[in-house]
């Protein structure tokens, strides 16, 4: 349709900002019109405005009501609304809000304000009370739960790439816990994903359950038992590929913190941590350290660790006197030898624990000693009694004892020490069956009213208070002999056992403390390894998978520990190692006995994952009496020096890293290293009632001559049989 040409339109004067009334209907119509349209393309413009900076905010606002921005950095957003419920975490430069509750909300059309977890809970008592209102000023939050009238004060700091969160104060002295974050993602936590999520505890003040790594669930917990005050963490949110990086600067950033150039997110650059090592259990000496060194040459391996015990004594670590006449200084000499010989040193010790002859033990026991449980001495107590009668009841205690279990029998009364083998449980109570002057100490008599003091035990020895000065004098004496010696390697075993120092619930804290109160106290850096694994250990942890071996299915143990290394260690970012090997021979029904196969299957798994492993059970004596160990070395031998030569390619490895793959190492006429594939069939012979025992194989490989191994199997003798042994009599 043809379109009458617009009449022209008279500017109104100067001042004027309204069209006349008098212009002509058809006019009017058609202003309306493109107002309506001008009004739909700038409504448009700010959808698309908020749709670009903040997607995930835009209609929340609205059907949230208030909302308050936590921290924001160049990565993500957090947001939670004023009534404490988590709302935002965004990624800025995708606009995927990947806070758990959003999520939720978005799953009921944006309304249920329900599913949305708090940020922040406080615990008194039995009773949990979730936040209930946040507000935030200057960088302070301040957050209030419920009707339980506490509240709490947070500061957040924020860093280009990451933010943390500080306890500044808790309203009530008497609170016993502080999740002062905690945010639920959508995210797996897995290292497939795009974007990632991690805390890290700033301090041994700061609870964080999770290992570092991606997470799914960010949150960190403080105590009024280490002070509320104080208690920090970073929290991360950025691509992937860039969490190692963060990682790096949370850890470079916080004063309170070790910072291991060979440990935490610095331990895949460190060459040391990929190492192989044997075990020496007490006979390397200045006199038969060269035979140790040409074992390890033999061996290919570049690490020897010195299991304490019988040369050093645990706890005050003094030197075996018959091993090391001058004390620390022969040690000193040994280590220099094997550095000499490109051999690295390990410091193989039994964390905070105390042989019952150290010095913090006889001749005078040190007050600091931990106890579980103090008594009255009821009466008089001469030097001679074999019953210590106390005042309070024994309902708790136990003359049980065991390697493993966490009770002692020792009494601690002034200087001495006392063991029992009886308690009454009933008036009077007393401890029975008691030998005097234990552990070296002197008995003597005490006064009525005197402190019976029940000390802790695991292991078969002490352990010192962790919050007293022994606890780190302990660890000083460790990072002692560590430099003294010239060290390079400490493995903290026994550290599982930090749940006796104060219960399971605070393991962590008293673990981790040991470890960062040995760490500070090193001139230089050590590779560090733990019988247990945390949150605060990762920050000085240089590998991980010192599993011990199996003693059955060796091949099949192996692939559980490869995909277990694969699975775990890689997203923390720490270098695994195919664990404490020992090379079993016969030793009856329960153990299977190892075979060059296995061994080399074990062998190909640490070259295809560039993995280290331990021996154990292997010394210079025992290699040379048996050819078979000499085998064993060789094989071992070359698949070491090519793993650290690097000696094949990366698409090599990776056929070689796959389950149940075999493969046999051989060298060509030409000097050249190369893998044959090879198939082990196992057959089980029966012979029954004389009939011929068939068994057919399909060789996938060229023809070559056949190859059988026979092993002897055992078998139960006929019930009649000469000298069988009775199990039960029917009569």
């Amino acid at each position: 349709m043809r379109k009458s040409p617009a009449p022209a339109l008279t500017m109104p004067p100067a001042g004027n900002r309204v069209l006349s009334h008098r212009l002509a209907p058809e006019i009017r119509c058609l202003l309306r019109h493109c107002a309506r349209r001008l009004a739909l393309v700038v409504a448009a413009l700010v959808v698309a405005h908020v749709a670009t900076f903040a997607p995930s905010i835009s209609g929340a606002q609205q059907s949230e009501g208030a909302m308050v921005t936590i921290a924001e950095t160049e990565y993500i957003r957090y947001a939670v609304g004023a009534d404490g419920r988590n709302l935002h975490f965004i990624d800025k430069q995708t606009g995927t809000d990947y806070c758990a509750s959003g999520a939720a909300r978005a799953a009921a059309g944006g309304r249920d304000r329900s599913r949305a977890p708090v940020f922040a809970r406080v615990k008194k008592g039995r009773r949990s009370f979730s936040a209930s209102a946040v507000s935030s000023a200057q960088g302070r939050i301040t957050i209030q739960f419920g009707d339980s009238g506490i509240s709490a004060a947070l500061r957040a700091g924020t860093k280009p790439h990451y933010f943390t969160l500080e306890v500044l104060s808790v309203s009530d002295e008497a609170a016993d816990e502080l999740e002062f974050i905690s945010v639920p993602l959508t995210l797996k936590g897995s290292s497939d994903e795009p974007f990632a999520g991690c805390v890290l505890a700033l301090n041994l003040q700061t609870n964080v359950p999770e290992l570092p790594r991606a997470n799914r669930h960010l949150h960190a917990m403080s105590y009024r038992r280490f002070g509320f005050a104080g208690a920090k963490a970073a929290v991360i949110g950025c691509p992937q590929d860039l969490l190692r990086q963060v990682m790096q600067e949370v850890v470079e950033d916080a004063k309170e913190l070790p910072r291991s150039p060979i440990g935490g997110p610095w331990a895949l650059d460190a060459p040391i941590n990929r190492g192989s090592y044997l075990f020496n259990f007490g006979n390397v000496t200045e006199s038969t350290v060269d035979k140790w060194i040409d074992l390890l040459k033999a061996l290919g391996f570049t690490q020897l660790d010195f299991h304490i015990g019988s040369c050093l004594r645990f706890g005050d670590l003094e030197p075996n006197a018959q091993m090391y006449p001058r004390g620390l200084a022969s040690l000193k000499a040994v280590v220099d030898r094997l550095h000499a010989a490109g051999v690295q040193a390990g410091l193989h010790t039994y964390s905070f624990f105390l042989d019952k002859q150290s010095r913090w033990v006889t001749p005078v026991p040190d007050p600091r000693l931990a106890k579980d449980a103090t008594f009255t001495l009821a009466d008089p107590l001469t030097a001679q009694a074999t019953t210590v009668p106390v005042v309070g009841s024994t309902k708790g205690m136990s003359a049980t004892t065991g390697f493993f279990v966490r009770n002692s029998v020792t009494l601690q009364i002034d200087d001495e020490l006392i063991t029992y083998t009886g308690v009454l449980k009933r008036r009077p109570y007393a401890f029975t069956g008691c030998q005097r002057g234990a552990c070296g100490t002197r008995a003597a008599p005490h006064a009525g009213g005197a402190k019976v003091h029940h000390l802790k035990e695991c292991f078969g020895l002490f352990v010192p208070d962790g919050d007293s000065t022994l606890f780190t004098e302990v660890a000083a004496r460790t990072a002692e002999v560590f430099d003294e010696c010239g060290f390079d390697m400490i493995y903290l075993d026994a550290l599982d056992g930090e749940d006796v120092i104060a219960g399971p619930e605070n393991g962590w804290h008293y673990g981790s403390k040991f470890v960062f109160e040995i760490w500070k106290r090193l001139e230089r850096p050590a590779l560090m390894e733990m019988s247990t694994f945390h949150h605060h250990l990762w920050f000085v942890r240089s590998r991980m998978g010192a599993w011990d071996h199996p003693t059955r299915s060796a091949k099949r143990f192996v692939d559980i520990h490869v995909k277990a290394n694969e699975e775990g260690n890689r997203p923390m970012f720490l270098p695994g190692e195919l664990g404490w090997w020992a090379i079993m021979p016969w030793r009856g029904a329960q153990t299977e006995r190892t075979f060059p196969d296995d061994l080399e299957y074990l062998c190909a798994k640490c070259l295809g994952t560039d993995t280290g492993f331990a021996l154990m059970g292997i010394d210079p004596d025992s290699h040379a009496a048996s050819p078979a160990m000499g085998r064993f070395a060789s094989l071992v031998g070359r698949y070491e020096r090519l793993r650290q030569a690097q000696y094949f390619s990366e698409s090599l490895k990776e056929r070689l890293r796959r389950p149940g793959e075999e493969f046999t190492l051989e060298e060509t006429a030409e000097g050249e290293w190369q893998f044959r594939p090879v198939r082990y069939a196992k057959h089980k012979v029966e012979a029954i009632d004389g009939e011929r025992n068939l068994w057919q194989v399909n060789n996938e490989f060229g023809p070559q001559p056949l190859q059988v191994r026979i092993e002897p199997l055992m078998s139960a003798a006929a019930y009649d049989a000469p000298g069988s042994i009775v199990l039960a009599d029917f009569g």
